[in-house]
């Protein structure tokens, strides 16, 4: 990324971040509206949707999601952060990995992404691709890491 688009990305960025756990709850409550039987892949799937917002397991997921992002936007601009990224994004779907998440849900998930900080930041369509570039190397590395443990789908 550019000089730029860096610079757009955590400008942006400070709108969802102010409140973080929030932000995240925003994104998950999409998903599982859109999505409804990726709620299984969760330790919190035994919660009926409309208790979710105020659910301890719940929110604390939440809040994790925006603080991996946050960690990925703040090593932006810095002097290594590919591999920064790299690192970060590479746990999470190492982590992840156990619960044999598909590539479908992965990529239903970035949609919701893309679309929750498109609309909480009022991003014009220009702002938007920025965005979609950043999530698209995410997943670039996330997949790479599920690919090479063997366990894609």
């Amino acid at each position: 990324m550019n000089s730029d688009e860096v610079q757009l990305i955590k400008k942006t960025w400070e709108i969802p971040v102010a409140t973080p756990t929030d932000s995240g709850a925003a994104i998950l409550t999409q998903f599982f509206n859109l999505y409804p039987s990726n709620l299984e892949k969760f330790s919190f799937r035994d919660v009926p949707m409309e208790e979710l917002p105020g659910n301890a397991r719940f929110r604390a997921h939440a809040g994790r999601i925006i603080r991996v992002f946050d960690e990925s936007i703040q090593v932006l601009g810095q002097d290594g952060d590919l591999e920064k990224l790299d690192e970060i994004w590479t746990k999470i779907a190492v982590s992840h990995i156990p619960r044999t998440i598909s590539k479908e849900s992965y990529n239903q998930l970035k949609g919701v992404i893309l679309d929750v900080l498109t609309a909480a930041c009022s991003l014009d369509e220009s702002q938007a691709a920025t965005w979609a570039k950043l999530v698209d190397h995410v997943y670039g590395i996330i997949f790479k890491a599920i690919d090479d443990d063997g366990n894609a789908k």
